[in-house]
C-alpha cells in the first residue's frame, strides 16, 4: 500500500472512531510504529487530524469551522441559490476577487460563460473551475499552500493582492456574528480575506444560515466593512434586520432559486 493510500485510510478510520493509538494503526496496516508516526506527522501538518500521546484523534476545530471536503457537501441548495444571486452582480469588464470558500467556488462555476472578466483568486478550487474559461483573465496570487482548503496564503499572496484594485470581492466565512463580525480559524486565511476586502470597492459576503452566531479566533473584518451580504431564507429575519441596521445591503435567496414568499430578494438600506 502506498503511503498516500494508507494516510487516506488512517483519516477515514480516525473519523469513524474519533481516536486510535499508534500501536493499533501499526497492527491494522502491518507496518512499524515509526511509519505510522511519520504518517500522523504528515496528516497533522496538513491540518487533517491532531496527534495525541501515543496516537491521534479527530482535529478539534473552533466552532463553525470544518474542512473544505466536509463543507462542500453541506447546505448544497442554499449555496447554489446564494451563488446564483452573486453571479447576477458580476458584469463584463469588471475585476473581481474570489476567496477560497465553498460557496465562492460554486459562484466561480457560474462565471465560466462570462466575457471580458478578470478574476483574482487564491483558491485552487476556483482555478480548477475557471482555468479553461475563454472570456476570463485568471490571476492566481501565488503563496504558501494551505491544504485543508487548497488556498494560497502568506506574504506572497498578500503582496500580490496589494498590486491590484478590484471592483468587487466575493468572500465566504465559516463564522459570522453580529458582535465579532467575520472570523476564521486560520490566521493566514484571515489575513488574505482582510486584504481582499481592503483592495475591493465593493465587498460581498456569501454566507448561508449555518454561519450565523458562530465565532472563531482570527478576525477578518466587522460587518460594517461589508457592502452586501447574500444569504438564504433560513436565516432568521431578526438577524438580517440587525445586519441591515449596520448599513449593509442584504439579499436573501430561496433554496429553490426563487424569491422567498414571492417577495423581492433585495433589501437595501441607505447609509
Amino acid at each position: 500500500m502506498l503511503a498516500i493510500e494508507r494516510q487516506s485510510r488512517i483519516v477515514q478510520l480516525i473519523s469513524e472512531r474519533q481516536t486510535l493509538s499508534v500501536a493499533e494503526l501499526a497492527t491494522m496496516f502491518d507496518v512499524s510504529d515509526m511509519t505510522i508516526r511519520r504518517d500522523l506527522v504528515r496528516l497533522e501538518e496538513r491540518g487533517i487530524l491532531q496527534r495525541t500521546h501515543g496516537g491521534a484523534s479527530v482535529l478539534k476545530r473552533p466552532t463553525g469551522d470544518h474542512p473544505y471536503y466536509a463543507r462542500v457537501s453541506e447546505q448544497v441548495q442554499e449555496k447554489a441559490a446564494i451563488a446564483r444571486l452573486a453571479a447576477a452582480r458580476v458584469q463584463a469588464g469588471e475585476t473581481i476577487v474570489l476567496d477560497a470558500g465553498t460557496t465562492v467556488a460554486r459562484l466561480a462555476s457560474l462565471l465560466v460563460e462570462k466575457r471580458d472578466l478578470t478574476v483574482i483568486t487564491n483558491s485552487l478550487h476556483v482555478v480548477s473551475e475557471l482555468q479553461h474559461a475563454p472570456g476570463i483573465n485568471l490571476i492566481v496570487t501565488g503563496g504558501t499552500l494551505w491544504e485543508p482548503t487548497m488556498s494560497l496564503v502568506g506574504p506572497v499572496a498578500i503582496s500580490t493582492l496589494h498590486r491590484f484594485a478590484a471592483d468587487t470581492a466575493f468572500l465566504a466565512t465559516p463564522a459570522l456574528s453580529l458582535e465579532a463580525g467575520i472570523t476564521n480559524s486560520n490566521l493566514y486565511e484571515a489575513e488574505v480575506k482582510a486584504t481582499m476586502i481592503e483592495i475591493a470597492r465593493e465587498k460581498v459576503l456569501l454566507a448561508d444560515h449555518t454561519k450565523f452566531g458562530r465565532t472563531s479566533y482570527a478576525k477578518v473584518a466587522p460587518l460594517t466593512a461589508l457592502n452586501c451580504l447574500i444569504t438564504d431564507d433560513r436565516t432568521p429575519p431578526a438577524t438580517l434586520q440587525r445586519v441591515r441596521e449596520q448599513g449593509v445591503e442584504v439579499l436573501v435567496a430561496a433554496a429553490a432559486g426563487a424569491p422567498a414568499n414571492g417577495q423581492h430578494i433585495a433589501h437595501t438600506l441607505s447609509q
